[in-house]
Parts: C-alpha cells; structure tokens; sequence
C-alpha cells in the first residue's frame, strides 16, 4: 500500500535553515513507488517568489511562519486537513525561529501531531546539550543561556515524544540514549545528495579559488578567514587566488554581510557571491580547491561539509566539536587549525594548496566516503519506519495458512 506522507521543513525558494535538506528529501521521498504524494508543509516566504519545479508527487503547502507564535497549530491544522499517513519532521533547534519561545513552540509540535493521530518521525540535526551557546549569538549572554539550559530538557523530552528520533552524530545518539533510556532514537547519519560515480576534476585543473559558504555573523563568520586569506596571498605564489563567499547573515545578525562587503569593496579577490542556488552548488565547490569553514562553534553535523566531499574541494577546518565526530564516524577528513587563528588557517591553506598529492588524496576519499551513505538510504529508513506505525491500521495481518 502506498503512502501519502508529509515532510514538515524549511524549504526552497525560502532561505531558512535545512531548506536545501528539505528539497533533497521531498525528492528522494517522492522517487519511491511505495509514496503516493508527499505534502511539504513549508516555511511562509517573506517575499513573492516562484515555487520550485518539482515532482508531480510534490506538493508544497507554506502553512507556518519563521519566529511566529502560531507555527506549531498551523501545521496541526495542515496534517489534520491533508489527511496524511504520517509526517517527517525535518528540524533543528532553531527551525521555527531564533527567539527562543517561538523556537520551544514549534519543537512541541512533532509530540503534538502524534497524540492527534499522526505518526511522527524527526530528524533531528542538532540538539541543544551538543551546542556551546557562549559561542553563539548568545556570546556574554548568561541570564539568556541558563534559561535556554533549562527549557532544553523540556523541548528535548517534547521533541522525543515523537514515534522516535533520529541524529545525525554519535555523539548526540548517546548523550539522548543515556539521558532518555526509554526514548527510540536512532543514529541516522546526514547521508549525500549527490552520490553519482563521476569523477572529480583534480585539484591542479581547477580555477585558484577557495569558498566558503553559510549563513554568517554569529558562530560562522569571516573574520579570520579574511585576514587568513591576506596572509595567504603575500606568497607570491598564492598572490593570484581568489575566494568566492556564498550565503547571506544569518538571522540574528542583519548586516553582517554588508559590512564586511563595504570593508572588501577595492579588493578583486574577494567576490561575493549571494545565496547559491541549489543548481549553482556541483560548479561553486566543483571548481574551487578549497572550501574554509571559519567557525568558532558547530551546531550539527555540517551540510556544507558533505558538499564540499562531495564534488572534491579539500576542506579546511577547525579541529572541534561536530567536525571531529563527523570525521570519526563518517570518513570525512581535511586540513585543519586552530579556530580564531587566522595564521593556522593561513598555514593549513597554504599546506593543502601546495602538496597537491595530498590535496588529491584527500578529495578522493572524501568522495569514496560520502558516496556510502546517499540520502535515499536516509529516505528509506525513514519510510520504512513511519510504516511500521502504520502497519496495524493500514495492512491487515495475512490470513494463516
């Protein structure tokens, strides 16, 4: 028996967290013959934009609002109306908003639809105890994080309460297995998008250009990447790069972008890009040798660190938090330093950039390692799971022999 199933997310054309993961899923949901329609329940969009193209078995409905009070029965409202089979959240701790009450009310709502009916799986990318909020917008910020602390034990609990629960790390498996013995939580790691067998283009035949990509201002920023990449640049030899920036500020820091923007205007080498687009993604990290990750903090299992495996730029990164469980547990590996320290991220740059046989190791296992996973293994966890709730009312037991 086929299933109509709903997939609760951010989503494309709209630019929130995880949207690119939402398209990703909706189409590896949709390719399956046991899914008669998959229903996105999807972020409002602040501006007249047009919808995706997308399958014929996709159907977006944008019922909820980013930092809005309501968000959590608005979707209650929208799985009631579409008569769904069941519903696959697509969430982190930060999915329906950066103010931290709205942020709790729509984490309520996978527990919610499960006690009105409606069986609930999450994918959890981050969970709250795995974030060093002083390393956040929250830096300084005391009263504001030991309230945070304390509602996390709730919103956890809450966020359990679904049928079960996946993550993305090890690390968070655990920690959530201890903490809660009698929850279902499972490791699902974050998989690949793109897991064709093609072959990457070598380090040596690509354009001299590092990327980097994200939302930035608070714990991804580009400070030390900038005064990193000068550095880079007083080797001759190196005098020649440039660095593309892809994304736009992150929500709780408008105008970041800009500013930086404004102090780079009389520098060629530095080119801002914007927001890339889900078809720009295979030639922004496909034709660049590095991809920097300027973070003080990690907050999940990275996207665009799957990304950059993916199409072969050799990342650089600071040797912390998500970073090290995702290469212990998933294969991935890069250049690393010391986070804040423009001249180690300098010093690792230049290492990758002039040993290109390591640099050409490193991008094809990190190619080999991110094709073990691809999202439609993801997908199909999550399938099968959502029908093991269902199984009693929709497939009646076989008549015994």
């Amino acid at each position: 028996m086929t299933l109509k199933l709903a997939l609760v997310s951010a989503f494309p054309p709209g630019r929130q967290s995880l949207n690119e993961y939402g398209l990703h899923l909706a189409c590896e949901m949709a390719a399956r013959p046991d899914v008669s329609e998959v229903v996105v329940l999807a972020d409002r969009l602040s501006e007249t934009t047009s919808e995706l193209e997308l399958d014929k078995k996709i159907r977006v409905v944008r019922c909820w609002d980013f930092n809005g009070f309501t968000s959590a029965p608005s979707i209650l409202r929208a799985l009631k109306r579409e008569r769904v089979d069941a519903a696959l959240w697509n969430i982190q701790t930060a999915s329906f908003g950066d103010r931290e009450i709205q942020a709790a009310l729509g984490l309520m709502a996978p527990a919610a639809a499960r006690l009105l009916g409606t069986p609930s799986g999450v994918i959890a990318h981050n969970i709250l105890a795995g974030i060093d909020l002083e390393n956040t917008q929250l830096k300084g910020q005391h009263l504001r994080q030991a309230v945070i602390k304390g509602a996390s034990a709730i919103v956890t609990r809450a966020m359990l309460a679904a049928n079960y629960t996946t993550v993305t790390l090890k690390s968070y498996a655990d920690h959530l297995n201890a903490a809660y013995p009698n929850q279902e939580v499972h490791l699902v790691p974050h998989g690949t998008f793109d897991t064709r067998a093609s072959e990457i283009t070598p380090i040596e035949a690509r354009a001299k250009r590092l990327v980097t990509m994200g939302k930035f201002g608070t714990y991804k920023r580009l400070d030390t990447l900038l005064s990193a990449f000068d550095l880079l640049r007083e080797d001759p030899k190196f005098a020649n790069y440039e660095l593309v920036i892809g994304g736009s500020d992150h929500p709780s820091t408008p105008g970041y972008m800009a500013g930086i923007e404004a102090v780079r205007s009389g520098d060629s080498g530095v080119v801002f890009h914007g927001y890339v687009a889900e078809e720009d993604i295979p030639g922004f990290f496909g034709d660049a040798r590095a991809s920097i990750f300027d973070y003080s903090a990690t907050t999940g299992s990275s996207g665009v660190l799957h990304q950059t495996a993916c199409y072969g730029a050799v990342p650089v990164f600071p040797a912390i938090g998500d970073f090290v469980d995702v290469c212990r547990d998933e294969g991935l590996n890069g250049a690393n330093y010391a986070p804040d320290n423009a001249e180690e991220m300098a010093e690792a740059m230049r290492e990758i950039l002039s040993d290109l046989d390591k640099a050409n190791t490193l991008a094809a296992a990190n190619k080999i390692a991110s094709m073990e996973l691809p999202l439609s293994s993801v997908v199909a966890f999550h399938v099968d799971r959502l029908r093991r709730e269902l199984r009693p009312a929709k497939e009646p037991t076989p008549a015994s022999v």
